[in-house]
């Protein structure tokens, strides 16, 4: 009966795959705000316990009124921290972009000019190399000609119907997610200031409608996910803060252009495992090769040398051991990670990945002592049998 039922379930989960799917959505649309505040205050837990329970540990033990004080203030600091750092980096990110977009804009003859140039010289090397004249191949030389001629105004002009209502989805879906954003916000401060009321009246509900055998797998499943997850976001944060401000140092002393906005671009893209340093490394790269190759070039050099630091000094300092995989299991959960959820996908697939390996290796190991246990029980059995039947033969031998 367990069989039928299952596989009735099953069927008519295929057979409305889309039905179900749109519910989905919709139940995520509606609980967006929700979740983004439990991000947030997932992530800001760990600043707000520096305060509560680090810097004003020892606040009310002479005079009771303090202790009171004490969760207030380390949420007002939380807070006020976090949000200062968020108008600091949107302060010096819009004017960074709003001058980058102009200043390229600006200068775009002049990369359409030195593409021409570079592609001529190629064409010239071929050429006298090869005999072939990538000129009169129809789609190079329609590249080129897109590229440096007006053919990418004139594209644009007549592709501006199908733009406009494609960057008004655009801006809808970035003005809906700023809304999430800052309803998320607001959530998250509830979130924190009554978060162990909230654990405790759900570890009760948990405890109450469950049989102990599921709750206290579920207990252990959840105290391994909090602490790989958590230890890898937090280390993952301070280390890309790190790497982006050496970025910007090492940048700005070899006089790169848009040395901020590519150290914000390679400190963002460091969050993310394995793919994050080219994934962040190779826009910046092609920019800086439209306005001087040489540049690329360093930048690259640049960049190798940074990921090496990070990778092998910065990073075993300050994550240790919160992962525990090895770079072949990195590179699968960021791959299977980021193919299902995208970005928060490819951030989140490590330590998750992690916690269920520990918890598989765990469930492993206990099985393979349990086995051995019988292993052992079953030969000394058979051992002690065997030395009986030698002794009775022995005996009747003797007779």
């Amino acid at each position: 009966m367990i069989l039928i039922a299952f596989t009735v379930v099953l069927i008519f989960f295929f057979i409305h795959l889309s039905d179900i799917w749109k519910i989905l959505v919709k139940i995520y649309t509606v609980l967006a705000p929700i979740l983004y505040g439990l991000v947030i205050a997932y992530v800001l837990n760990y600043l707000f316990k520096l305060f509560n329970n680090h810097a004003f540990k020892n606040m009310g033990n002479k005079r009771k009124w303090l202790k009171k004080v004490k969760k207030p203030l380390s949420l007002v600091l939380t807070y006020i921290i976090f949000l200062g750092i968020l108008a600091f980096l949107v302060s010096i990110l819009i004017p960074e972009l709003s001058t980058t977009i102009t200043n390229f804009s600006s200068k775009i003859p002049e990369y359409a000019s030195t593409i021409r140039s570079a592609s001529d010289e190629v064409v010239i090397f071929i050429k006298s190399h090869t005999g072939v004249n990538l000129y009169e191949v129809g789609s190079y030389s329609d590249v080129i000609t897109f590229i440096t001629g007006d053919s990418t105004a004139k594209f644009i002009t007549s592709n501006l119907a199908g733009l406009i209502p494609s960057a008004a989805t655009t801006v809808w879906d970035i003005v809906i997610s700023l809304y999430n954003w800052i309803i998320g916000l607001v959530i998250s401060v509830y979130l924190l200031a009554s978060k162990d009321t909230l654990l405790r009246h759900s570890k009760k509900l948990i405890v109450a409608y469950t049989p102990e055998k599921f709750y206290k797998h579920f207990f252990k499943i959840a105290d391994v996910m909090n602490n790989k997850c958590g230890k890898f976001i937090i280390g993952k944060i301070i280390d890309s803060t790190i790497i982006g401000i050496m970025c910007f140092i090492g940048l700005s002393i070899f006089r790169f252009d848009y040395s901020l906005l590519i150290s914000i671009i390679i400190g963002v893209s460091n969050m993310i495992p394995f793919f994050g340093p080219i994934i962040g490394a190779v826009p910046c790269a092609v920019l800086l090769l439209i306005i001087n190759p040489l540049e690329a070039l360093g930048f690259i050099a640049f960049i190798i040398a940074l990921q090496w630091f990070d990778g092998n000094i910065l990073g075993p300092k300050i994550l240790g051991e919160s992962v525990g995989l090895s770079g072949f299991w990195i590179m699968v959960s960021v791959i299977v990670g980021g193919g299902l959820f995208g970005i928060p996908g490819m951030i989140l697939g490590v330590p998750v990945f992690a916690a269920v390996y520990v918890l598989v290796s765990e469930s492993a190991n206990n099985r393979l002592k349990a086995k051995k246990q019988k292993a052992t029980i079953s030969v000394g059995t058979n051992a002690s049998t065997a030395d009986g039947s030698a002794a009775e033969e022995k005996a009747a031998d003797s007779e």
